[in-house]
């Protein structure tokens, strides 16, 4: 499997402006393959990344994540990437995505050799094998409760190799196939709940607000904290068009789903190997005015 992210990176350096204390405040932004932790208030902002897919539907949060699931003969292997969803308080899994085209070939192969049995999990084929079937999933991006993803599945025999790939979206809350086009008309989602206008995308919340705007020359999208008066601290930049927000500082996020928080970005970093990413702005960083003063 692979996952294509790239981490938010925190200007720790900038125009010499007079010390500045941001705003209090406390949420996630996530895109298709990261989620970012900042923390803001008169110390300074710091901002923690993992490779969590993190999305949110009927309150609840949930992490996406891709499997592996492989079943070796002695002449054939087969190797499927599910797809699943992984609820952060309670820790229930969910499977969502698995590719039947693999369990198809596995089925033709045993009608054609009855007697193949499995092997044990403790045993390994390494001996190249006659007939071979496998599919990965690559997660392209979330948008709000649908997860878009490309899968390509390839069998090969003897003389016989063939390749089909697929994109399409599924629902987080119950696994069902959603049209890309349904997904795109779908007005609740379209701005990630925010308020789309020329400048990009504005999320308000209480006493600050947080933007996304894309960096044509970059083809990156900027994220940036506003406070209430115009002044800007410019977080960094991710891959995603239109990256989603969640607030932490609220009475429903408690100690509870805090906890449950930690323990995913904890969990995602150890399954990826990445180090943690941890940076810092003080009073004295990149600083700026709106435009549009309000």
């Amino acid at each position: 499997m692979r996952y294509l992210y790239r981490l938010l990176l925190i200007p720790l350096f900038g125009c010499s402006f007079p010390s500045a204390k941001p705003p209090e405040a406390e949420f996630l932004v996530a895109d298709g393959s990261s989620t970012y932790w900042v923390r803001s208030g008169p110390r300074g902002i710091t901002a923690r990344m993992s490779p969590l897919i993190l999305t949110s539907a009927d309150n609840r949060f949930y992490e996406v994540y891709v499997g592996e699931s492989a079943r070796s003969y002695d002449n054939a292997v087969f190797t499927t990437e599910p797809v699943f969803r992984r609820d952060v308080v309670t820790g229930d899994s969910t499977l969502l995505l698995e590719d039947p085209g693999v369990s198809n070939w596995e089925k033709r192969y045993l009608s054609m050799f009855p007697g193949a049995a499995p092997l044990r999990s403790d045993e390994v084929n390494d001996d190249e094998v006659d007939f071979a079937a496998s599919s990965e999933i690559d997660i392209l991006g979330v948008v709000g409760p649908y997860i878009l993803y490309d899968r390509r599945t390839t069998v090969e025999r003897a003389n016989y190799v063939k390749t089909d790939s697929l994109r399409g979206a599924l629902d987080v809350r119950s696994g069902a196939a959603v049209p890309l086009a349904a997904v795109g008309r779908d007005s609740t989602v379209a701005n990630g709940g925010g308020n789309r206008d020329a400048n990009g995308v504005t999320w308000r919340h209480a006493g600050y607000e947080v933007v996304a705007r894309l960096d044509t020359a970059r083809a990156e999208t900027e994220v940036v904290l506003r406070s209430l008066s115009g002044r800007e601290w410019i977080l960094g930049y991710v891959d995603s068009g239109l990256p989603r927000v969640f607030w932490l500082d609220e009475h429903r996020a408690g100690s509870k789903l805090r906890t449950a928080l930690t323990a995913a970005f904890d969990g995602a970093l150890i399954e990826d190997g990445d180090t943690q990413f941890v940076q810092a702005l003080t009073g004295a960083t990149a600083v700026r005015y709106a435009t549009a003063q309000r």
